[in-house]
């Protein structure tokens, strides 16, 4: 009897199973996607990445080539200027003097 109950349950696992492989199947992946960053696009991205048409700035050479995009501005409309921003990371700072050495001592192991 403890043999039969063992196998029932897992032939009751591996139907759970399959229910999940089904399910995973039956969510369709998006035919296109729109990247908040397109700078981290994977290579096998590049083949496909475009920019829309109705953007204000258009790169230069094609986007599969990958590297350094420079973009041009389309646009008639007047000059947008964009202001430096500092880049994230550790900030410098001035270089603090440091403390002075202590008074000299005598080591006595006892």
């Amino acid at each position: 009897e403890e043999k039969m109950e063992v196998e029932v349950q897992e032939v009751e696992k591996e139907k759970k199973d399959e229910e999940k492989e089904k399910e995973k199947k039956k969510e369709a992946e998006p035919s296109f996607q729109l990247l908040e960053n397109p700078a981290r696009a994977m290579p096998a991205q590049l083949k496909v990445l475009t920019m829309p048409e109705t953007c204000r700035y258009q790169p230069f050479k094609p986007l599969h080539t990958g590297g350094i995009i420079i973009l041009k501005d389309t646009s008639e409309e007047e000059e947008e200027l964009v202001e430096p921003v500092s880049a994230h990371g550790p900030k410098i700072e001035e270089e603090e003097q440091e403390p002075e050495p202590p008074e000299p001592f005598e080591y006595i192991d006892e």
